[in-house]
């Protein structure tokens, strides 16, 4: 049991070894004569030096951004409306992206939004047709697909 935690552990170390030697440069070869200073080895570009550098750093800044953060704005009343954006009721015309005889549907309006429809009727739908549909909202919880899930209680071809 101690021998894999060894085992293990050494596993790590050659691999953040190798991870350490990934950013070496293509132009070092280990097969050259090792120099009796690190530093001789390095190019003269990456030689540590004692003198800031006046060229600008590719390393990110850790100053604070001067942007200021986002905070919540408080209203003194409530809102008239309602904030939710419920789906259309009613008529919507659009083409059918999953047919078949039901119970579950799909649509795309004419306007973008995609609709999961139900009804348990058995009506036929054929995909990619345009149809009229009506439509009421639900209070099934189900899952007839991607899109708002609306009740559909009539549905007619176009053309």
């Amino acid at each position: 049991m101690r021998s894999q935690h060894t085992f293990r552990i050494g596993l790590a170390v050659a691999a953040g070894a190798l991870a350490a030697g990934c950013g070496a440069s293509p132009d070092t070869s280990s097969a050259s004569a090792p120099s009796s200073s690190p530093v001789a080895s390095l190019p003269p570009s990456s030689a540590p030096s004692s003198a800031p550098s006046s060229a600008p750093s590719s390393t990110p800044s850790l100053a604070p951004s001067l942007a200021p953060l986002p905070t919540i704005t408080l209203t003194d009343k409530p809102p008239k409306e309602p904030t939710d954006n419920l789906p259309e009721t009613g008529w919507v015309v659009g083409m059918v992206t999953r047919g078949g005889t039901g119970p579950c549907y799909g649509l795309i309006s004419d306007e973008g939004t995609r609709y999961a429809l139900y009804n348990p009727d058995g009506i036929t739908l054929k995909e990619r047709d345009r149809v009229k549909v009506k439509l009421e909202t639900t209070l099934l919880k189900i899952y007839c697909g991607p899109g708002s899930l609306m009740a559909m209680t009539e549905a007619a071809p176009i053309g």
